[in-house]
């Protein structure tokens, strides 16, 4: 179906793909602007996503959470699995040994003494291995899991949603995702994008064969 989801390190590094008007005699629909771009990809909400260049907005349900959350992809697992981490600012007293974090602020904790890096700096992934019950330090950090995606979008615990639009129409749940194409739980196939869920685009290598537009749920600056 195509390659795995490409995500976003830093607002420099895997930030997205050529914009649509780069090429030479580009053909594109005119729902897009020539410096937007076809694809997605994954990457924290909190420091790398901006306006010109999204990160993908999903809702999740981590296994060892209260709840179902906003939340950003850290890594693909597999064709319908991802590593999440829940936007749910979590101070480092409320820690617990076991549960996997993503550092947002380093703050004035030692990192080190939960089970983290020695050199710890926002964007790093560890898993407990202390509680940080009794803390007076200043870090934060999201809840990272592993989920699957389902077709609900008030997923389970364990479970998750990536949502676009296509066509001005309701929201449909993604059943499959890589880093151009998604496809829907009807089997329906769409090239995805952050901009725009209007028009198609013509399949490589074809000669009239189109695939719609379809516009992810992102995050932005």
């Amino acid at each position: 179906m195509g390659r795995p989801l490409k995500i976003k390190k830093t607002t420099t590094k895997d930030i997205g793909f050529n914009s649509v008007g780069s090429t030479i005699n580009p053909v594109f629909p005119n729902t897009l602007n020539s410096a937007q771009f076809l694809g997605v990809v994954g990457g924290a909400s909190t420091n790398v996503a901006t306006t010109a260049y999204p990160v993908i907005k999903c809702v999740a349900y981590i296994a060892s959470d209260s709840q179902y959350r906003n939340a950003f992809i850290v890594r693909q697992k597999g064709n319908t699995k991802y590593m999440v981490a829940a936007v749910n600012a979590i101070q480092d007293e409320d820690i617990v040994a076991g549960n996997t974090y993503y550092i947002t602020t380093v703050g004035t904790t030692n990192w080190k003494g939960l089970g983290g890096p020695s050199n710890a700096a926002v964007g790093d992934v560890f898993t407990a291995t202390a509680s940080g019950s009794g803390l007076t330090t200043t870090g934060v950090a999201y809840l990272v899991g592993t989920c699957v995606l389902a077709d609900d979008s008030t997923p389970a615990s364990g479970y998750m949603a990536i949502i676009m639009e296509s066509n001005d129409s309701a929201q449909v749940n993604i059943a499959k995702l890589t880093n151009k194409w998604a496809i829907d739980y009807s089997d329906v196939r769409y090239v995805i994008n952050f901009f725009t869920d209007e028009g198609s685009e013509i399949k490589s290598g074809t000669v009239g064969v189109t695939n719609a537009l379809a516009m992810a749920e992102s995050f932005t600056s």
